[in-house]
């Protein structure tokens, strides 16, 4: 993500922030500018260690915690049930405007691509929920893989 792009990004999330009745902190921006910054979704361990190399200070693993709970909430950042990583996307993204995620996970890279889904689409599958007996408590699908770029170096 280019600088540019980067602080409009940040300036969004600190309006959605406000819209919430929340403040930005400049801990909630430090981590949600590492989630912008990085190709890969990171844990919560992963993201106070980044936090320290980049401020020189240090944050609990609780307070990250904390702070994705909140980012979350909001709609800034997505976890990943199945890596137990976070991924942030641009307040500007269709992901970001949707419901409903569907997230493409490389297992060799770790390399995330987002996808927005529409409703319409995803309402095609309940009936085969239905059908299971399955009822969905998630407004996101993840799906692991492997992207291209992995795929050319294995051939």
């Amino acid at each position: 993500m280019n600088k540019q792009r980067l602080t409009s990004t940040l300036n969004k999330a600190k309006q959605v922030c406000l819209e919430h009745g929340r403040k930005f902190t400049i801990q909630r921006k430090q981590i949600l500018q590492i989630l912008l910054t990085t190709d890969v979704p990171l844990s919560a361990y992963e993201l106070a260690s980044c936090y320290k190399l980049r401020t020189s200070s240090s944050v609990s693993v609780m307070s990250v915690y904390r702070i994705l709970s909140f980012l979350e909430s909001i709609n800034l950042v997505r976890r990943l049930n199945s890596a137990n990583k976070y991924i942030a996307y641009g307040t500007d993204s269709e992901v970001f405007k949707r419901e409903i995620s569907l997230f493409l996970i490389c297992r060799h890279c770790q390399k995330v691509e987002t996808l927005a889904v529409s409703h319409s689409d995803v309402a095609k599958l309940f009936p085969h929920f239905d059908d299971a007996g399955f009822t969905s408590q998630t407004k996101q699908f993840e799906m692991l893989g492997v992207c291209n770029e992995c795929q050319a170096k294995l051939a």
